[in-house]
Formats: structure tokens, C-alpha cells, sequence
């Protein structure tokens, strides 16, 4: 990065431009210059302190310091700031974004909830060819989300896969990621010994008779272990926490993204109880994510998470 980082200059804003002439002078510049250049770099350092109101209203503040005491912009603060901002306080898109994401989702959902709450079937009745479909419904909606992820993030402001958080975890500790899937862990027993200390069976959205048949077998394994991870991670953490903590902050970008998390997974009534553990371990998920500015701690736990409730339920 350049010694004379100056992001106004970088970017060809003066300190007077609204937000959205940062953003148009951000998608502009990043369109032109080739992905891994150093300009791309630098226009993406700059979009970091200026596309920030708060990493921008700080940098103001120190130029205006600076200029009232007639030393020159320094260009080491500039950096400083694009260096700490928070992955999520950079990226390009918007509210608006996700809540166009979120339409074909929630629609499949409530189809599947609706299905599942008008027809009058038992779960260990389902056929192979029932079991079939439904996983298949199941790979559908994982590539749809990550295919709307893609689309929001990566294709539309022509960014790179490392917005979506695949980059090195940021001052990370060794034990983050095993704090995220030991937490996880807590939170599902802990909610069920309390349900059963209540008098009340949770029961799994997924049918038990499921392990019966060999192709639902390969096929969950398939999803669970590796297509639902990798989808989910790119878009509750990568894509929806990361855009709603960039407008309402950290922790309501959590709350936010692990409640549309724990209604992604709603099945039948009789599985609704395990909704508030689920949406409790994305929230989890998601302040791995917060805490290393990386997708890498929440998506190795949530690996580990899904092959042990898979390899548990193939056992039993």
C-alpha cells in the first residue's frame, strides 16, 4: 500500500460526498481495476474507512485535528483505521439487497412448513421416494442460497469471494473455533435436557426411519455434512450478518441473522421447539465470525456440528 494513502484522493471524493457518491465512486473503481492489484487494494482500503459512518466521522475528526494544528494528513492514521475496521463495516451491499434475497427463501419455507402442516402423514411412514424428494427440496433451497449470496455479494458489486468472509481470521486465538463448536454443543444439550426435564420430547426434522434407505442415507450425508455448512455459512454469516451489522451493528446483525437461521430450519410443528437452539447456535456462529473477521472458525464448527449429529443419528 501506498505511503501517501489518502482514501478521498484514492477514491476521487471530496469530504463533502454523501454516502452514496462514496459507494457509486467505490463500485466504479473497483469494476475498473483488475481483482488482486494494488489499486483494487487500495480502493477497497479506502471503501473501509469511508464507506464506515463511524470509521468516517474518526477520520474526519483526525484530519480536522491534523489541519487545525497545520501538520499534514497522515497517511498512517488512514491505514490504521482501514486495517482495524471490522470485515462487515466494508461491505458494498445493502439492506435493500437482503431483503431481495430473502423473498425466495422464505417463500420455500413456508411452502414446506404449510406441506408439512396440512398433510396428515407420520414421518416414519415416508417412503424411500418421499424421503427422496424431501432431501432433494433440501439441496434446492442450500443452492438457492448460496446461488442468492453469490449473486448480492460476489456478481453485483463484481467483488471477490474474501468479502463473503473467505479470508484469514484477524487476530484470532487458537481456541475461537473450538469455543464456537463447544458452545454449539452446550446449546442443543442444554435445551433439551430442559425440555425433557419439562416433560416434553423434542422431535428431530429429520425422520428416523430416514437411515433405512440407502440413497436418503447418502444423500443426507451429502447435505449435512458438506452442501448445508458451506451454503449456510456464505449466507447467514458471509452475506446476512455481515450486511445487517454493517447498518444496525454487531450485535443486532447477530440477533438478526440467527433468527432468520432458526426459521430456515422449521419443519412440522413437532419440531418447532428445537427452532430457539437452533437460532441460539447461529447466533453463536455468527460472533465466531465477528470476532475473526473470518468465515473459516463458524464453517469448521459447523462441519463438525452437523458429521456428529449425522454419524449419531446413523448409529442409534
Amino acid at each position: 500500500m501506498a505511503t501517501d494513502f489518502d482514501p478521498y484522493r484514492i477514491l476521487g471524493v471530496d469530504r463533502a460526498a454523501s454516502a452514496d457518491d462514496v459507494r457509486a465512486a467505490y463500485e466504479r473503481l473497483s469494476a475498473e481495476a483488475p481483482a488482486g492489484s494494488e489499486r483494487r487494494r487500495e480502493v477497497e482500503a479506502s471503501y473501509a474507512v469511508l464507506g464506515s459512518e463511524e470509521k468516517r466521522r474518526e477520520y474526519d475528526s483526525r484530519l480536522s485535528l491534523r489541519e487545525s494544528r497545520g501538520m499534514p494528513a497522515a497517511s498512517v492514521e488512514a491505514l490504521t483505521l482501514a486495517g482495524e475496521t471490522a470485515g462487515y463495516e466494508s461491505v458494498p451491499w445493502t439492506i435493500g439487497d437482503i431483503a431481495r434475497a430473502l423473498i425466495l427463501p422464505l417463500m420455500l419455507i413456508v411452502l414446506n412448513v404449510g406441506a408439512a402442516i396440512t398433510t396428515d402423514v407420520n414421518p416414519d411412514d415416508l417412503t424411500e421416494t418421499d424421503h427422496i424428494i424431501g432431501l432433494g427440496f433440501g439441496l434446492v433451497l442450500e443452492a438457492a442460497l448460496l446461488a442468492l449470496a453469490y449473486y448480492f455479494a460476489v456478481r453485483k458489486y463484481r467483488g471477490s469471494w474474501r468479502s463473503l468472509g473467505f479470508r484469514r481470521p484477524v487476530n484470532m486465538r487458537w481456541w475461537l473455533p473450538l469455543a464456537v463448536l463447544g458452545g454449539s454443543f452446550a446449546t442443543i444439550w442444554a435445551w433439551v435436557g430442559l425440555l425433557y426435564a419439562l416433560g416434553i420430547a423434542p422431535e428431530s426434522n429429520i425422520p428416523e426411519n430416514i437411515y433405512d434407505f440407502a440413497i436418503p442415507v447418502v444423500m443426507l450425508g451429502l447435505l449435512t455434512i458438506i452442501v448445508a455448512p458451506f451454503a449456510e455459512e456464505v449466507f447467514f454469516r458471509g452475506f446476512l450478518f455481515q450486511g445487517a451489522a454493517k447498518r444496525w451493528g454487531m450485535w443486532a446483525g447477530i440477533g438478526f441473522s440467527a433468527f432468520i437461521f432458526g426459521l430456515v430450519h422449521a419443519g412440522g410443528p413437532d419440531t418447532w421447539l428445537l427452532l430457539p437452539a437452533i437460532a441460539a447456535i447461529g447466533a453463536i456462529f455468527a460472533w465466531g465470525f465477528a470476532k475473526s473477521g473470518s468465515i473459516y472458525p463458524s464453517l469448521f464448527a459447523h462441519v463438525v456440528f452437523n458429521s456428529v449429529s449425522f454419524f449419531v443419528g446413523f448409529t442409534e
